[in-house]
């Protein structure tokens, strides 16, 4: 039995594989106290009433709580598996998750499901914020009423908000003068891009447009995100506005707090949707949008139909178009052609765009079979190809090309006689036809999203002033103007999709690097700033990243050996080989093979028991920190390289159209091999490297089902979300320490009028001691540490309220304060008195010991030498 916290606590032994023996503390509960019971269903926990206690507090049994006029049930479980509820009679929720009366699992998931409820879909976690998606419009709680409202106020003053999380980024940009990162993060649906694009609203809103060169930074940056939606945005499953491509969009200031500047990084396309989607989910936005708002006129130049049906646009290459879209489509079309012109593209570069898009849609249909990743049986030893011939034209009228080039590219490989520097002609099989196609779509789109961005970026850069400097970016001159920059990360969230590629691994990769930051950069500080201000800190396990990281390291380093092999012909180099040496190398490496799982046979089958049935040797399972992943090989050895066929990039570069020929690259013809993988990771780095140098923020968004109902909200769903993410790990360390720390000079400066004006001739720490004790903070609810006040949640709103109330404390109680502080002066002075006088002794008692052993020692070499020198003599 140990006291914990003024209540008996009983400690149980549990054992875990994974950290072997701990002890986790037991609550003593009496019958009749109000707790919740886990459950298997979708809902995790059930409220109940504890109606006995057994087997010497081991085993409890609760009545659960039933709905309606049915009975209640009364359910057997061990008093560990249980956590105390806290009865809502007045239905009030916790704005900040620190602030609940019980910090556990249950609990938070309880008042996020009471908020949702209540169309609060935003709550505090300390600083971080917590995001609900609502799948519907709540009125009121956007605009610029609202970004007034949270324009200077400290986080705890209004409602949560991302208003709130942006209004405190810029603010301390503006104070501090270091750059400012917010970190967005979510599964996919979760509502990450609205939340970004929440931020940038505000931004745009707190920078104001003092100048006409702010107004036009202002309207290009807010124009920006709908393009980059329709080019990089897509409905899956999942989401139907699914960013399938990372961003880091940087919004910079002057001193003044000016908008002056911008600019996008985006981070690997999943440019494999072009060429096939899953049933019931869509390639990207703007083909669907081009289709739907381009006049009937413009349609029948680019060989369009609005109602059409395109091998593209379908799921598979086969299905029928996702519907119900329409009038979303012709909206967006025109959101997306006005945004165009803002950021400066003329008619004549947006006419190229509709062009090449649908010179895409018309490659899409030169073969009837275009199914990745399903060849016809005997693709292989198919010797030639027939194609649409009206497709074909289309597509090389639209793109530049001359018809018969294409169709020889697409064809026909050249082979390099021996010996000669000529070529002959090989015809291509049906696959290797196809898989051409499919590069050659897929290259083509990839670079068209590229365009855009540099278009995007291109058009800032026409904004910017002859001299300026971006902070952190190196080489500024003297004298120059250095701007710092709010980043915000809208980035991909987890994946775990019935048919996990190349892509999905990429993904994450990148989800599991931010989370260990996350762990890293939030969890370790706050215990780190514990011990540095010496606080008592017990310290929490924090799971640890890295053995992933390394595993999928050494998955990308064989991947490239065979990826470059291929594009060589050296070797025997296919996906399955690659595959079986992953699993192989894996097994021998005792950290790896804990993460990296050879897939499992059913029942001496060769099929794997879960997902699409893969063969042993044709994809593996990996254990992210969300979960258990089973990724597909197939195809990967392609898709990590980066270079076009020579036929295809020289068609590119010869076409006749000169927005065409931009997208051409001569350098890749000389190159046979550029590692996807690899300049992903540098990628990765660099915007890892770039977040260091920041004052990061953060944001998590949540589904709360998986339908994208409003109104609905599914515990189950909910509670691996937020277990995930760490949330609860953050909630632990934040509702067992101090959320609010106050550095003295701030807290001395914001509460001075708070005490009379004589407090005011004693030191911060004094000073601040006072102001606790004189408007009875209580003991247990503040700490001093070595150069901040430590407050738990709600306390430093508190102080807030009473000084925007004017609030005096007793007379009474200043004058007893007073006494105290006079008091431990007297002490103190008396302590140093005696400091004083016993540390001349110590100093004098250590000398005389010094001087006693170094005698011994000049004795002992003496006495010992002394006969010899005398014999020698």
């Amino acid at each position: 039995l140990f006291p914990v916290g003024g209540c008996l606590v009983v400690h149980r032994r549990l054992w875990t594989h994974e950290r072997g023996i701990r002890f986790v503390p037991m609550p003593k509960f009496d019958q009749g106290d109000l707790v919740f019971v886990p459950c298997a269903g979708e809902e995790p926990f059930l409220a109940g009433r504890i109606a006995e206690i057994l087997r010497g507090a081991e085993e409890l049994d609760v009545e659960v709580e039933s709905s309606g006029n049915a009975p209640s049930e009364i359910h057997r479980v061990r008093n560990s598996d249980v956590r105390p509820r806290f009865d809502r009679q007045d239905g009030k929720t916790g704005a900040d998750n620190t602030s609940l009366v019980h910090m556990n699992d249950a609990t938070l998931l309880e008042n996020l499901r009471y908020r949702h409820a209540s169309n609060e879909i935003y709550t505090y976690t300390a600083s971080v914020l917590l995001a609900m998606n609502p799948y519907k419009d709540i009125h009121g709680l956007y605009g610029q009423e609202q970004c007034a409202r949270y324009r200077g106020k400290h986080i705890g003053a209004l409602p949560p908000h991302p208003y709130a999380i942006a209004d405190t980024a810029y603010r301390a940009l503006s104070r501090d003068k270091r750059n400012q990162g917010m970190l967005i993060s979510g599964e996919s649906g979760a509502g990450k891009t609205e939340t970004a694009k929440i931020v940038m609203e505000y931004l745009a809103f707190a920078s104001g447009t003092a100048s006409e060169h702010a107004d036009n930074i202002q309207a290009r940056v807010l124009r920006a995100q709908p393009i980059l939606e329709s080019f990089g945005n897509a409905a899956t499953m999942r989401n139907s506005n699914s960013s399938r491509f990372g961003k880091y969009n940087r919004v910079f200031f002057d001193d003044a707090g000016a908008l002056v500047d911008a600019g996008i990084t985006t981070y690997l396309l999943e440019s494999s949707r072009v060429v096939v989607h899953s049933d019931g989910e869509r390639t990207y936005h703007c083909f669907y949008e081009m289709l739907r708002g381009l006049d009937d006129e413009t349609l029948s130049s680019l060989g369009l139909d609005r109602s059409g049906r395109y091998r593209l646009l379908c799921s598979d290459g086969v299905g029928q178009p996702v519907e119900g879209f329409e009038p979303k489509d012709a909206a967006n079309f025109k959101r997306l052609v006005d945004g165009l012109h803002t950021v400066g593209l003329d008619e004549s570069v947006v006419s190229c765009m509709w062009r090449v898009l649908a010179g895409l849609i018309h490659l899409g249909d030169l073969d009837q079979d275009l199914v990745e990743g399903s060849p016809k049986k005997g693709d292989d030893e198919a010797p030639a190809v027939e194609l649409d011939e009206v497709s074909l034209n289309k597509a090389a009228e639209m793109l530049g090309f001359d018809a018969d080039e294409l169709r020889t590219s697409l064809t026909k490989k050249k082979v390099a006689v021996p010996g000669r520097s000529s070529f002959h002609e090989v015809p291509r099989s049906a696959s290797q036809f196809r898989h051409a196609l499919q590069s050659f779509i897929k290259a083509m789109y990839n670079r068209l999203f590229e365009c855009v961005v540099n278009k995007i970026n291109d058009s800032f850069r026409e904004l910017r002033p002859a001299k300026r400097a971006v902070a952190g970016a190196g080489g500024e001159a003297d004298g120059e103007e250095v701007w710092k920059h709010i980043g915000i990360l809208d980035i991909y969230g987890f994946e775990n999709l019935k048919r996990n590629s190349f892509e999905q691994l990429c993904i994450n990769l990148a989800n599991e690097r931010l989370q260990q930051y996350f762990v890293e950069n939030v969890l370790t500080a706050e215990q780190e700033l514990y011990k540095r201000e010496g606080l008592p800190w017990t310290g929490l396990p924090l799971p640890d990243g890295q053995p992933v990281f390394n595993a999928v390291g050494q998955i990308f380093k064989t991947l490239d050996e065979y990826s470059q092999n291929l594009s060589r012909g050296v070797g025997n180099a296919t996906d399955k080989g690659f595959c079986q040496k992953v699993v192989d190398e894996a097994v021998k490496d005792v950290e790896r093979k804990e993460v990296l799982k050879q897939i499992k046979m059913s029942g001496g089958g060769r099929k794997s028991t879960a997902g699409i049935g893969l063969a042993m040797n044709e994809g593996f399972i990996i254990k992210h920190y969300a979960g258990p992943v089973q990724y597909n090989t197939a195809g990967w050895l392609d898709k990590n390289n980066d270079r076009l066929l020579p036929e295809c990039e020289s068609l590119i570069c010869d076409s006749q159209d000169a927005f065409m020929r931009s997208l051409g690259d001569e350098e890749s013809v000389k190159v046979g091999f550029r590692s996807i993988s690899k300049k992903y990771q540098k990628d990765l780095e660099n915007l890892l490297e770039t977040l260091s140098t920041c004052n990061l923020h953060y944001i998590r968004c949540f589904k709360p089902n998986t339908e994208q109902r409003p109104d609905l909200f599914t515990g189950r769903l909910v509670l691996d979300q937020i277990v995930q993410c760490g949330t609860i790990e953050l909630v632990k360390i934040m509702h067992e320490g101090y959320p609010n720390r106050c550095p003295f000079e701030e807290i001395t400066t914001r509460f001075r009028e708070l005490l009379p004006e004589r407090f005011q001739r004693y030191g911060m720490r004094t000073f601040i001691e006072a102001l606790m004790l004189a408007y009875e903070v209580p003991q247990d609810e503040w700490a001093l540490g070595m150069s901040r006040l430590f407050l738990k949640a709600g306390q430093l709103k508190a102080l807030e309220d009473m000084r925007s109330e004017g609030a005096t404390p007793p007379t009474e109680r200043l004058t007893e304060i007073v006494r105290e502080i006079i008091s431990k002066r007297w002490r103190r002075a008396k302590n140093a008195v005696q400091l004083c006088n016993y540390v001349p002794k110590l100093i004098s008692k250590i000398y005389v010991q010094r001087a006693e052993a170094s005698l011994r020692t000049a004795g002992l070499f003496t006495r010992r030498p002394a006969p010899r020198l005398e014999a020698v003599r």
